[in-house]
């Protein structure tokens, strides 16, 4: 359980840091578009570890 916390948090982080490293003013749809995306990765891995968890420890 704590791998996955830190598997999650890991993944937020580098959602975040990858999102403060584009320049928001030259593009902001491709900023958007971009942080969208990762958060969306991010929320789908998290899903698919705590999902494996359960199925794997009933």
């Amino acid at each position: 359980m704590i791998i996955i916390v830190v598997l999650t948090l890991t993944l937020f982080g580098a959602t975040t840091w990858t999102a403060l490293q584009q320049p928001l003013a030259r593009n902001p749809a491709f900023h958007h578009r971009l942080t969208a995306a990762l958060l969306a990765l991010s929320l789908a891995v998290s899903a698919a570890l705590i999902t494996t968890v359960f199925v794997a420890y009933p």
